[in-house]
């Protein structure tokens, strides 16, 4: 394969996996709240924003590949099942969703967005005297 044939079908690689994707998520509910987990293995966090508005969490990002086109012409890739690029999801929020009180955290490639139930939506004892 000559030098410019590389060159091109490395550059169509990158094209393909630098597409925006929607990496995996886990929603939980609990009696508190709500929890969203997403795998973002290689990502940084301040490639990360996280945002709520008018119902809506969204949470967008980059996770940049780890080699340059300049890198490519040292070698040839065998294989890539990996994904770069930019990401975004979003989620509607449940009306019981307080957001002022949403918080996220990045730890070990997971993003933890932790959605509380507002007050006045929870299930409260009433005492019978």
């Amino acid at each position: 394969m000559n030098m410019k044939d590389k060159k091109r079908r490395n550059q169509m690689y990158l094209e393909f996996y630098s597409q925006v994707y929607a990496p995996p998520v886990e929603i939980e509910e609990s009696k508190n709240g709500y929890r969203i987990s997403m795998e973002l293995p290689g990502s940084l966090r301040d490639d990360i924003k996280v945002w709520a508005e008018q119902g809506i969490l969204t949470i967008t990002g980059e996770k940049k590949a780890p080699f340059s086109d300049s890198e490519e012409e040292k070698g040839s890739r065998l294989m890539a099942e990996r994904v770069f690029g930019k990401f975004s999801r979003s989620f509607q929020l449940p009306e019981d969703a307080d957001t002022s009180r949403i918080e996220a955290n990045f730890d070990n490639g997971i993003l933890t967005v932790e959605i509380p139930k507002s007050e006045k939506a929870k299930p409260k004892d009433i005492r019978i005297n």
